[in-house]
């Protein structure tokens, strides 16, 4: 593996985990909206936040990690 290469893997790892970091964020903020009403939201936009927080914990590093994914040499 080139440093390149190394380089490049590295920035992706980082991106994979901001997408994690970011999702689980918007999943506690989403229940406390839902739970309390937090910041003057309405239960609904805390039902929109959990769900987009879902998706990007739990689908968004995954397609990220297929797209990125190198190809066995032939």
């Amino acid at each position: 593996m080139t440093q390149d290469d190394e380089t490049k893997a590295q920035y992706r790892f980082l991106i994979i985990n901001i997408c994690r970091i970011t999702g689980a964020v918007m999943l506690v903020l989403g229940l406390a909206v839902i739970a309390r009403e937090a910041f003057g939201l309405p239960k609904a936009a805390g039902y929109v936040l959990f769900l987009v927080g879902m998706a990007d914990f739990l689908l968004v590093p995954v397609f990220l990690s297929k797209r990125w994914k190198s190809q066995p040499p032939q």
